[in-house]
């Protein structure tokens, strides 16, 4: 077999951000399961770093930590390279290596208080597999925490038909051919052969959804000679090889029982071995995608120091993302199904957060609440939090973290502006990025420039016609050129007025 080992290799994935491997994301979901992380002065390493971004923006976050990107894909390692030199970071490397190489010399890099491996765990080779589990069990300290996210049955049994298709078309068909030709022969079953639809009542929205999805995903999701999800069950077994044991999840809500049905939840409790309790898990919920934790060896706190360190976790508004309107709930959807936290409640520990925009600590939420019991509640109001994008973790902003943050945003939003498809700005003080549209870096851009914002809607205008992009309102494309101003105008006072200053206390410019 040639370099590739199987892997669909002839195109770079996408540039993508991941809040859950956040390393502060990281050290709240080991907290809430009992295990200890460091917060400061740590390496992480990024198993499969892709594009690199994802690793980029952690690095921002974290300036007097070190981070290590590895990818086999050259193309990968040569973007995340460039984008660091580029944006001035010292703290991030980008090493071009084979698992099955790095396996040989596991410490070859260092040592690691984190590592992660993104989705990647079960699209690779057997062997290969077996090595990069090798290789992060050898290369983690004691007590350092695995996040291995990947694709699970029972949620993917009904698409296995579909990848199966996609990887014979791939015989004589370039990725993306592949990929459209399985999608039309699935298209023409369920018209002409609905039997096996009926049979996999999941396979159908599979098959829709294909349409909205990246490209540059669909093709190293489903392109893959050796796609195979896995039970977590043997995720677990496997990696119990590599010294590392299961920790818990990273899916924030996840980790709380008490939002399943009384009646699973009744089923769980009778199970006592914990695999097995596990597997029930994902059988109750169908689940398809895990983001799991393991540590290399527990690292647990008495519970009074537990409950410290928790305490003393601080969180932020996200400047990003409004409460629920008209007095809904907050609603997040996890792989135990829908989640609806109490307005009311939410709402009180929203408004404390709201009186600091520096952070709050969590041990300033449970003294809100009259019932010292409640503790555990407000715990899990911030984990849903959390997850729903409402609060971020929170730290104190340094002149570093400014000035990493400000760099990379510079750059980010020039080369938004010449056609780059990045989606993400660094907010180093929230621990990681957040979404910004396509005129929201423009705006960025024409400010960095030294542009006055009166000055902005023609600069914006110019950009959108060099890229040849339009503006959309309701969901519809804007046609009419004094809409389009219109809509331009609001959308510039709003983030003059509003995103900028949140983003500048936030360290992002």
């Amino acid at each position: 077999m040639d370099w590739k080992h199987g892997y669909f290799a002839e195109s770079g994935y996408t540039y993508g951000y991941y809040p859950e491997t956040m390393p502060m994301r990281l050290r709240w979901a080991a907290l809430i399961q009992g295990h200890t992380a460091p917060p400061s002065k740590f390496r992480y390493l990024d198993a499969g770093c892709g594009q690199g971004l994802n690793l980029i923006l952690a690095a921002a976050a974290h300036p007097d930590s070190e981070f290590v990107g590895i990818d086999f894909l050259p193309e990968h390692i040569a973007h995340g390279k460039a984008l660091a030199e580029t944006c001035g970071l010292k703290n991030v490397t980008f090493i071009e290596g084979d698992f099955l190489e790095l396996a040989e010399d596991p410490t070859l890099h260092g040592s690691f208080d984190y590592a992660v491996c993104h989705g990647i765990s079960t699209w690779i080779a057997p062997e290969v597999k077996t090595a990069l589990f090798t290789l992060i069990g050898r290369a983690l300290r004691p007590g350092g925490v695995f996040y291995n996210s990947y694709n699970t049955f029972p949620g993917w049994l009904g698409t296995v038909p579909f990848q199966h298709l996609v990887l014979l078309e791939q015989r004589g068909k370039t990725g993306e051919k592949a990929l459209d030709a399985a999608r039309e022969s699935f298209k023409a079953l369920g018209e002409c052969a609905p039997g096996m639809f009926n049979a996999l009542p999941a396979l159908e929205s599979r098959i829709k959804v294909l349409e909205q999805q990246d490209r540059a995903y669909l093709v190293q999701e489903y392109n893959n000679h050796y796609w195979q999800p896995v039970f977590v069950s043997k995720m677990i077994d496997d990696l119990k090889y590599a010294k590392l044991t299961y920790l818990g999840t990273a899916t924030l809500p996840e980790a709380y029982d008490n939002l399943f049905s009384k009646e699973v939840l009744q089923l769980l409790n009778k199970q006592g071995d914990p695999v097995v309790r596990e597997q029930l898990r994902d059988y109750a919920t169908n689940q398809s995608f895990r983001r799991d934790l393991y540590a290399k060896g527990r690292l647990s706190a008495w519970p009074g120091k537990l409950a410290e360190l928790l305490g003393d976790f601080s969180i932020s508004l996200n400047p990003a993302q409004s409460r629920p309107e008209n007095d809904q709930p907050y609603v997040v959807h996890s792989g135990t199904g829908e989640t609806r936290g109490d307005r009311k409640f939410y709402d009180s520990l929203m408004d404390r957060i709201a009186k600091d925009s520096d952070g709050v600590k969590v041990a300033d939420l449970i003294r809100l609440r009259k019932n010292p019991n409640e503790a555990p509640s407000v715990l899990q109001a911030v984990s849903i939090l959390l997850h729903g994008g409402w609060i971020t973790p929170s730290s104190n902003l340094s002149d570093a973290m400014t000035t990493a943050g400000t760099s990379i945003n510079r750059h980010l939003a020039a080369a938004v502006c010449a056609g780059a498809p990045y989606r993400y700005l660094s907010v180093p003080q929230l621990g990681g990025a957040l979404p910004m549209r396509d005129t929201d870096w423009m705006m960025l851009d024409c400010r960095f420039r030294g542009i006055d914002p009166k000055n902005w809607l023609p600069e914006v205008v110019k950009i959108l016609k060099r890229l040849n992009r339009g503006l959309m309102k309701g969901g519809e494309p804007v046609a009419d050129e004094s809409v389009r101003d219109e809509v331009l105008r609001e959308s510039i006072e709003e983030f003059s007025k509003s995103r900028l200053p949140a983003l500048s206390r936030a360290g992002a410019i």
